[in-house]
């Protein structure tokens, strides 16, 4: 970092672009990103002399800016507010808003919302994600909430409530590098998979109301059948044995299925309440798996069975609404399933544990399994490497160390 002379602050290059630091004559310390930094042989950026002049008028431009009083200072809350509604109306999808008020209703208001947002210091959003941490959230959550704040400070910035962002240089929880996953993975033999899909109803159960207590007048009100054992044993078994998400299944649609190719083509997902991946072309949403006898026999005879069988309804639709099934619902009763089974209660995501390590121990390629699971790294399919058949492994080692004839 380059000195400049004492009370003007300081002038660096970071990232390849131009940072100014320095103290307001009301002691406040900002830090600003001025530009970015012109390469050698380039003409695009600024030089040092243009970043200095920026950097001159930057300050000159914040010591004139009005201060608001404490009446009109704004809190982290109504910055939180107003960015939420800038993001609604720039149409924002639904899942991604819902999200945003989990992580301010949450973790961002009990914490800091009623802090002045102009207040707010890099030691109190790092406070932030180290009790989140410690309350067992991932990482990977906290980098969320805490990149959302970033995007909070900034919005209050372009609003005039605050001059400075005190996220930019706070401290994150690292990100996990792919093959980081934990190699002890959980996931259900074919034989826990054939016991679990016993325990669970294949028709729709009445279920009796409770008896009317003494002294109450009127029979019990009745209780709603349970109507959700046909479709969740479906649900299950298809799961299991092509790897799909759970937001892949609930946005499933008839057309989709290939009938002719044996191939189910994912094209669409369902993520809180919101179809979110129609139209988008990555690996992860644009590709297809192979449909295995059990799984084209499972879902010809779910269709008639199911009161949406068009080409454009939902392959798992509810029952009763046509709508996708609660994907916490199918959770809830999926490890209620494994219990009622007798076998280890996992989380209904491991069910593509399933899929690709009976995959890996036939001796499939791990690039096939990739491009079936949707990995965009090759380095996340790895986990599964140790389940491979290695009888060559085997021998190699047996003749490393094979007596010597000669002795």
């Amino acid at each position: 970092m380059g000195k400049r002379g004492y009370g003007t602050g300081q002038l660096y290059v970071e990232f390849g672009s131009y940072y100014g630091r320095w103290r307001t004559l009301d002691g406040r310390k900002l830090n600003r990103k001025i530009g970015q930094a012109r390469e050698k042989g380039s003409a695009e950026g600024l030089t040092r002399s243009e970043a200095e002049r920026r950097f001159r008028r930057m300050q000159q431009e914040e010591e004139a800016r009005p201060r608001p009083s404490s009446d009109e200072r704004r809190t982290v809350d109504d910055a939180t507010d107003s960015l939420r509604g800038k993001l609604k109306i720039e149409g924002c999808r639904t899942s991604y808003l819902q999200g945003t008020e989990s992580m301010q209703r949450v973790h961002i208001s009990p914490r800091i919302g009623s802090t002045p947002v102009d207040r707010v210091t890099r030691s109190q959003v790092e406070a932030v994600a180290v009790d989140m941490l410690e309350a067992g959230l991932a990482p990977k959550s906290v980098r969320n909430v805490i990149t959302f704040l970033h995007s909070v400070f900034e919005h209050a910035i372009d609003k005039g409530w605050a001059a400075e962002n005190p996220v930019r240089r706070a401290t994150r929880p690292k990100r996990r590098r792919a093959g980081d996953a934990n190699p002890d993975l959980q996931f259900l033999t074919v034989a826990e998979l054939k016991r679990v899909l016993a325990v669970i109803p294949d028709e729709v159960v009445h279920r009796e109301p409770a008896p009317t207590r003494r002294g109450r007048p009127g029979p019990a009100p009745p209780i709603p059948p349970d109507v959700l054992g046909p479709v969740l044993r479906v649900i299950i078994l298809v799961a299991a044995l092509t790897g799909l998400r759970q937001s892949e299944l609930l946005g499933l649609r008839w057309r989709d299925v290939d009938w002719e190719a044996q191939r189910i083509r994912v094209r669409n997902t369902f993520v809180r309440g919101e179809h979110s991946g129609e139209g988008k072309s990555d690996l992860s949403t644009r590709r297809s798996v192979p449909m295995a006898d059990l799984v084209a026999d499972a879902l010809r005879s779910w269709r008639p069975r199911s009161n949406y069988a068009t080409a454009d309804d939902l392959v798992f639709a509810h029952p009763q609404t046509g709508r996708p099934v609660d994907g916490a619902k199918v959770s809830r009763r999926f490890k209620q399933a494994c219990s009622d089974a007798g076998v280890r209660v996992i989380p209904f995501k491991n069910l593509r544990h399933t899929f690709a390590t009976r995959l890996a121990a036939s001796g499939q390629p791990l690039r096939s399994i990739q491009e079936f699971l949707g990995h965009a790294d090759s380095k996340t399919t790895q986990i599964y490497a140790h389940y491979a058949p290695s009888e060559h492994e085997v021998d190699m080692v047996n003749q490393a160390f094979a007596e010597d004839d000669e002795e």
